[in-house]
């Protein structure tokens, strides 16, 4: 169990916005999760450095995979910890484009273009509310 204190720090450090898809917390309807990194079912610690704010549909997603397969290659999935999103995804319109294999491979296990995910960032692109800045 994530203590209150640690779950609000981990959003705060966020900027209440999931690490993975940048949706922010007051434009998904469901609630937001305190996500191991790397899960507990893989030795993953619940120390601030492996856990991260994710949106409702990433983490169940992402469930307890820690990679995935491009091209019959095991690519190890995107950590907020120590890499930078910046350098692993773009955005198109509405679309999240991975520029790496890591930025590849984790749209794809996460399922981040599926077709209410990006009709939703394409109403808030409209809304002038997304991407975020940073």
């Amino acid at each position: 169990m994530i203590s209150v204190r640690i779950r609000r720090l981990v959003r705060t450090r966020a900027l209440s916005r999931c690490e993975y898809c940048r949706i922010h917390i007051d434009d998904e309807p469901y609630a937001f999760h305190v996500e191991h990194i790397i899960p507990r079912k893989h030795l993953g610690t619940s120390t601030l450095d492996n856990l991260a704010w994710s949106c409702h549909s990433c983490n169940l997603a992402k469930g307890t995979n820690i990679v995935g397969l491009i091209d019959g290659e095991i690519i190890t999935l995107f950590n907020p910890r120590t890499q930078e999103w910046i350098r692993h995804f773009r955005w198109k319109g509405g679309k999240l484009v991975g520029r790496t294999k890591t930025g590849k491979v984790t749209v794809q296990v996460f399922n981040m273009n599926y077709e209410q995910r990006v009709y939703l960032r394409e109403l808030l692109i409209k809304a002038g509310c997304f991407p975020p800045a940073s």
